[in-house]
């Protein structure tokens, strides 16, 4: 049996219907985040607004940024599931607004419509896992949550290609019409929590400064070195404007009665520091999947098909260690040791990737992705951890800070280091490829958007091509090393408060004992 909100108790059969559900709503966020980038060229061919491409993901970021914190200081006051079924109505009428574009700009404020409605999903699935089982076995439903991710990673880019070679591009997005009415279905049935109203208010403000600063950055982070110099008023004035709203954001939320992110959260030393490995493991993930399929189609001359295929020990590994860590942890209450292991993993295998050229055999690259994905996969019981350390008041905004970091550490990957992988990209383009080379119409862009291109041209430009894509993403890896030795830093400093039951007679600790300025009585 297990505690909810209200007290009441749900029997294992309830927790699993529900938990299924809320896999079927996840299902649709993840595989969305996968099956976009097949679609993209086709997007682009058809809509005209390559100057726009960025947007496209810049826009689903933002929304989803937004979207995690927002909905989960909104369940607080009125109740996970009703939050949950707006979240998946948002994502089905951004994706139809997706599925029915006909031009760049609706396209766009679809993607953004469809990141809101995500970040919601993923912020009440997580936090109503949280609600529904004791503390301990959190671990174990968030190892079927990361491996769940990891699944989808690996399908999406095969639905996305099928979806769009067979039918269209618009199938990409259509096809969650179906699956978004089913999940709602689900819901409804399955999902039965207590009622929740609390009146608070909501922190307009904040939610405004924390979108305005953070578009400032990410449009600074992707433009930059790309359309306009870094050395530019425009990049220079974005990146200041960023800073100045974040610095306002953090001062308004020193003065919410109901800040959207508790800045409460970050006095605890164990939050504090779970957070930070959170951002960190983001980064790395996201830019991990962004980069090595292109790596693989053109670095290493392998197909798009095989390009998912050689993914396979990435994210069987991250499956493998987030189901493992998470029954261990369930069966013990300890969980130091994990994220070091986690961050050893991480930085072993992000400089094996580092080392790689373009020789180096596909089976030896899947190996050195297998090492990463084994390290991402210890680190998946991060937000649990997080949830471990505060009262069950402030379970929702808690969890929604841990994704609302993960999204940070997402776009932040993307962007950073998609900058960096671009800059080497032109430098090395002169060092392999002579001028004049490629043919009129297809540069580096052309071909990182439509890989099968590189087929058509000379072997000798093949070749050069190939190697400026090695060194370019073998440098992005290296620069990434010392994301890798963060994570470690902040491992070694993660303290270890263990996960115990309240029911089990041997919990003594307090969760609001992390944070001793809002200490307060828990039911």
């Amino acid at each position: 049996m297990a505690a909810v909100e209200s007290g009441q108790a749900l029997s294992r059969r309830d927790i699993l219907l529900a938990f299924a559900g809320l896999l079927l709503g996840l299902l649709l966020v993840a595989l969305d985040s996968v099956t976009v980038a097949n679609a993209l060229p086709a997007m682009i061919g058809e809509l005209q607004g390559l100057s726009l491409l960025s947007w496209v993901i810049v826009a689903n970021l933002l929304g989803a940024t937004v979207g995690v914190p927002l909905f989960g200081k909104l369940s607080d006051m009125y109740g996970r599931r009703p939050l949950l079924v707006v979240a998946v109505v948002f994502f089905v009428a951004g994706s139809l607004v997706c599925g029915l574009a006909q031009s760049m700009e609706t396209l766009i404020v679809g993607r953004a419509v469809q990141g809101v409605g995500g970040g919601g999903i993923t912020a009440m699935a997580i936090t109503i896992v949280g609600d529904m089982v004791p503390p301990r076995s959190r671990a174990r439903y968030q190892g079927y949550l990361g491996a769940e991710y990891a699944v989808a990673t690996i399908v999406g880019p095969f639905v996305g290609g099928f979806l769009t070679d067979t039918l269209s591009w618009r199938w990409v997005f259509l096809i969650n019409l179906p699956l978004g009415l089913l999940a709602l279905a689900v819901v409804a049935l399955v999902l039965k929590l207590p009622p929740q109203r609390v009146r608070r208010v909501i922190d307009w403000p904040g939610i405004a400064l924390l979108l305005s600063g953070l578009t400032c950055l990410l449009l600074m982070a992707s433009w930059g070195g790309q359309q306009y110099p870094w050395t530019s008023g425009t990049v220079l004035g974005l990146g200041f404007a960023g800073v100045v709203l974040l610095a306002a954001f953090v001062a308004v939320e020193r003065r919410a009665p109901e800040p959207i992110v508790p800045l409460v959260l970050f006095t605890g030393g164990v939050t504090r520091v779970a957070l930070v490995l959170i951002l960190l493991v983001g980064v790395v993930n996201f830019t991990a999947v962004s980069y090595l399929p292109t790596f693989l189609q053109i670095g290493l001359g392998v197909s798009a098909t095989n390009s998912g295929v050689l993914l396979f020990p990435l994210m069987g590994g991250l499956i493998v260690t987030s189901i493992v860590s998470g029954h261990v942890i369930s069966r013990t209450g300890r969980y130091r040791w994990w994220p070091i292991g986690g961050a050893v993993g991480i930085t072993l295998g992000l400089f094996l990737l580092s080392r790689m050229d373009a020789d180096t055999s596909p089976a030896l690259a899947a190996v050195y992705m297998g090492v990463v994905g084994l390290g991402v996969g210890c680190m998946a019981s991060l937000t649990v951890i997080v949830q471990n350390s505060v009262p069950r008041a402030d379970l929702g905004s808690a969890t929604a800070s841990a994704g609302l970091f993960r999204a940070l550490g997402g776009a932040a990957g993307v962007a950073v280091f998609g900058a960096v992988f671009t800059s080497r990209l032109q430098s090395s383009l002169t060092e392999y490829v002579p001028a004049g080379a490629l043919p009129p119409g297809v540069d580096i862009g052309f071909l990182q958007r439509s890989p099968e291109a590189l087929k058509a041209l000379p072997p000798q430009v093949q070749e050069g091509i190939a190697k400026t894509y090695a060194h370019a993403i073998t440098t992005t890896f290296f620069v990434a090393v010392a994301i890798g030795l963060a994570c470690l830093v902040a491992a070694f400093l993660l303290r270890e408060t263990p996960i115990t039951d309240p029911a089990d007679p041997t919990d003594t600790t307090d969760p609001s004992e992390d944070h001793p300025e809002k200490k307060e009585t828990v039911e």
